[in-house]
This record gives structure tokens, C-alpha cells and sequence, in this order.
């Protein structure tokens, strides 16, 4: 039994919860837009950690091609699609930007289209290391923009996570368990941690 699917399983849950949906009277209000993206990505991380689980767990369900075949669409998911959205969204909102469900939508079938074109050439790892690089920037504007200090630590924490990209070959350790699962599930946790000091001290556009 491998550990790396719960670290991933953790995180989602707690970017899940954080942004959870809300009441019909609340869903207007500012930052809905970006919360939506958010839940989104984290359901997305959820479900295939989820499932990561119950094929270790259950080898008699796991054996079954339907199931490999969707265990093997969410993890792609995970990574091509919920990892991308949520760094888009770190990046808009650090930009002071608030877009409705609609723009984050139109944004999700845009990111799903890159992945379609790419996932049969080398263009999409360049595709996910543009994504990274954009983490970078969307840590570094608090600094830039307002001097907040307390996103140094934040900015190098990334940076290490694209250094480990480099030592992972996701689309061969895809469809097992592995420290690629860890990876993906520290991606999560700067969004988790600044996500309410982005609301809060940027303006909404």
C-alpha cells in the first residue's frame, strides 16, 4: 500500500471544503466565480485520488478494463486539466481578477482542448511546465505588487515543487501509485494556504 495517493487525497479535501458551494443568496457575491473554479479543480483531484485508492485497495476492481480506463481518464484530469485550472485561477486572482462561472468554464474546455491537441507530443510537457512557470509568477506578484514578504516562502516552495517536476516522467508513472501522487497533492497546499489572503487583499476587476 502506497502513501502518495493520500497526500493527494488530504489537500483536495481541504481545497474542496474551502471552497464549497454556497447558498443560492450567497452566490452572487464577490470571489463565487473563482470558488467554483477552485471546487472544481479540487473535485477533480479528489476523484482520482479516490480511485487511486480503491484500485490498491480492491485488485478485483481494479482488474476490470471499464474501471482501469476511467481510473486512468481522471488521473489525466488531475493533472492536464485540475492542476492548470487552479493555477490559472491562483494567477487571476492574485491579478485582482473575479470571473463568473461562465469564464471558468469557457477557461476549463479551453485547458481540456490544450490537452487534447498535446497529450500525443512533447509539446505537452512544455505545456504543464508553462503552467508551473505561471505558479511562479502568481507567488511572486504579492511581493511585486504589494511587498508582502510572506509569500517568500511560498514562491521557494514552488520553485522546489518545479524542481521535482523535472525528476518525474508523469505520462509513464501515470496509472500507478507512485511519488508522483505526493507531488501533485503538494502542489495543492500554497493554494490552500493563500487562497483567502488572495480575496481579501487584492481587488476584484
Amino acid at each position: 500500500m502506497s502513501i502518495h495517493p493520500f497526500v493527494l487525497l488530504i489537500t483536495a479535501a481541504v481545497l474542496l471544503w474551502q471552497n464549497r458551494l454556497q447558498p443560492v443568496d450567497q452566490d452572487q457575491l464577490p470571489g463565487s466565480g473563482n470558488r467554483a473554479a477552485l471546487f472544481a479543480s479540487g473535485l477533480m483531484f479528489l476523484l482520482a485520488a479516490v480511485l487511486t485508492i480503491i484500485s490498491e485497495f480492491a485488485p478485483d476492481i481494479a482488474a476490470d478494463q471499464d474501471f482501469n480506463q476511467f481510473v486512468g481518464l481522471m488521473e489525466q484530469l488531475a493533472v492536464y486539466a485540475a492542476l492548470p485550472l487552479m493555477v490559472i485561477n491562483g494567477l487571476a486572482k492574485a491579478l485582482g481578477y473575479d470571473w463568473d462561472r461562465g469564464i471558468w468554464g469557457r477557461i476549463l474546455l479551453a485547458i481540456c482542448a490544450m490537452f487534447a491537441l498535446t497529450r500525443t507530443t512533447e509539446w505537452l510537457d512544455y505545456w504543464l511546465m508553462l503552467v508551473l512557470a505561471a505558479g511562479v509568477i502568481t507567488f511572486a506578484l504579492p511581493i511585486i505588487k504589494r511587498q508582502d514578504w510572506n509569500f517568500t516562502a511560498i514562491v521557494l516552495f514552488w520553485l522546489a515543487l518545479c524542481i521535482g517536476y523535472l525528476g518525474l516522467d508523469l505520462r509513464s508513472s501515470l496509472g500507478s501509485s507512485g511519488q508522483h501522487w505526493s507531488w501533485l497533492g503538494l502542489t495543492l497546499l500554497p493554494y490552500v494556504i493563500c487562497s483567502n489572503r488572495w480575496l481579501s487583499l487584492t481587488a476584484s476587476r
